[in-house]
């Protein structure tokens, strides 16, 4: 990502820790923890993460790592974000957990560590100016993952792109993504503003 675009999202976040300091969903950008669970529930009933390694672009504070323990049980959770104080708090709340990781960095622009899900909720809705950036992300996180990828974007018949925020067509994203796995599935009906990418690979 470029880092004129890193800088807006850097800002965007900090504006709002100022604004919802301790209220995880909002500083994160979602309207509501409703917002923000409503789309961790779609991924997680797509997919069965029971024993399962996950890794979480754009992880956050964990949310979706705090989501999962109250419904299964993990082998291993990987969170990148690219904001320090994100990171900084994700690692001192799970620091009683040996299965969970944080790290910093832009994960567009380091080799993504493999696991058996890989998931983004939320953190594919930045403009970036950097070109494909969208498309080469999709194809890293497909390349990472053992059996699936699962994430969501804004729907750009509903959002209009701007400054901060990309959306896109889902029947593109979903033809794009089906070029890559064939199984590709597209969910909605949850948020007339979001649809969700799950993209499942065939065990030979």
């Amino acid at each position: 990502m470029h880092f004129l675009d890193r800088l807006n999202i850097r800002f965007y976040h900090d504006d709002r820790l100022k604004e919802w300091e301790g209220h995880h969903a909002k500083v994160l950008g979602w309207s509501s923890t409703e917002s923000q669970q409503s789309r961790f529930n779609m991924i997680y009933q797509a997919l069965n993460f029971e024993r399962k390694s996950v890794l979480d672009l754009g992880c956050g504070y964990g949310d979706f790592k705090t989501f999962l323990d109250q419904r299964c049980q993990v082998a291993q959770y990987t969170g990148i974000d690219q904001q320090g104080s994100f990171i900084k708090q994700a690692k001192t709340l799970f620091s009683h957990q040996s299965n969970c990781r944080f790290f910093k960095a832009d994960f567009s622009a380091v080799a993504l560590p493999p696991a058996d899900i890989v998931i983004a909720s939320g953190s594919l809705n930045y403009r970036s100016r950097t070109k494909g950036y969208h498309p080469k992300l999709i194809k890293a996180m497909y390349r990472a993952c053992h059996h699936a990828v699962a994430f969501n974007m804004l729907d750009s018949r509903y959002v209009s792109t701007g400054q901060l925020l990309a959306a896109h067509h889902p029947e593109e994203v979903l033809h794009f993504c089906r070029t890559l796995c064939p199984t590709t599935e597209l969910l909605t009906n949850y948020s007339q503003e979001d649809f969700t990418i799950v993209m499942m690979k065939q065990v030979k």
